[in-house]
């Protein structure tokens, strides 16, 4: 006897039909059917009576559905704890660039707090290239990444929200009033850039160098706040995701032309076991996607 045979069983009784059942199940009928007789056989008992096309439960049935209804709801009550000592003694550890984590964090936090599960993870802040390394190390179980390609194996992943990126300035800027700009004619603009390992650095150096120039970098910082208020005190110009510069008082940001995109993606190793806060984290993210570029 197996749980898988206790939930098929309780199953059938409560729908009254092995067809029904087997669809509720998203199982074939053959092998429900199955399941039940090895049932009958292992106890040398009859469970079941057919009456017009219904599965009648025998006296024997009945007191073994009472049975399987108490092992099943044992079952469920021993994993519902078994989980709450694995998020007591195993916090997630969640990567997180420091733009992105801007985005992810606050709507995080608050699914988190507001209402159960209530954990919170321990966040690292590093860019993509020094987070996938802590994945693949195994130093950290999941992380919230920026990509323009699909993620493959070893990683599994779950679009979360896709930003265009954008030349940002301040309110005041001659080209705050601008719909879009390209690369070309930003000219000798002074930037404050995300240190050059990060990946959105990396796609904004790698058009400058397309178009055959030179950018003028005032300064690389890891630090998101000192990239916005280098940005609306007006000594620079900088690269953000729009919905940073939609939140940054004084700040207006202007569109790429061509348009420029980056997919935010929840990834984990595919080899690494669930635990169940990741899959809290896993169904946050579905629930909580944004994907409407």
């Amino acid at each position: 006897m197996t749980l898988t045979q206790l939930r098929y069983f309780c199953t059938v009784c409560h729908t009254e039909s092995v067809t029904l059942a087997a669809q509720k199940l998203n199982i074939s009928q053959p092998s429900l059917s199955g399941a039940l007789r090895n049932l009958e056989r292992e106890f040398g008992v009859q469970l079941f009576r057919r009456r017009h096309r219904r599965l009648i439960l025998t006296e024997e049935g009945v007191r073994f559905l009472e049975l399987a209804e108490h092992l099943l709801s044992e079952s469920d009550r021993a994993y519902r704890k078994m989980a709450e000592l694995s998020r007591e003694e195993t916090p997630l550890k969640l990567g997180v660039p420091p733009m992105i984590g801007s985005l992810v964090l606050p709507r995080l936090y608050r699914a988190f707090t507001e209402s159960p599960p209530a954990f919170l993870p321990e966040i690292v802040e590093d860019d993509k290239r020094g987070l996938v390394s802590l994945l693949e190390e195994g130093r950290i179980d999941m992380a919230f990444l920026p990509h323009d390609r699909e993620w493959e194996a070893p990683f599994r992943s779950i679009l979360f929200s896709t930003q265009q990126n954008v030349c940002c300035v301040a309110r005041g800027h001659p080209l705050a009033r601008r719909k879009n700009i390209g690369i070309h004619e930003i000219g000798e603009e002074g930037l404050v850039m995300f240190k050059n390992s990060f990946f959105q650095t990396e796609r904004i150096l790698e058009r400058f160098s397309r178009e055959g120039k030179k950018p003028n970098v005032l300064l690389y910082t890891a630090q998101l706040s000192t990239v916005q208020n280098m940005i609306t005190a007006g000594a620079a110009v900088g690269f953000v995701f729009e919905f940073l510069a939609a939140s940054t008082p004084d700040a207006v940001g202007i569109p790429l032309l061509p348009p420029m995109t980056t997919d935010i993606s929840l990834v984990w190793k595919q080899d690494r076991p669930l635990t169940e806060n990741m899959r809290d984290l896993i169904r946050f993210a579905k629930e909580n996607r944004d994907l409407s570029r």
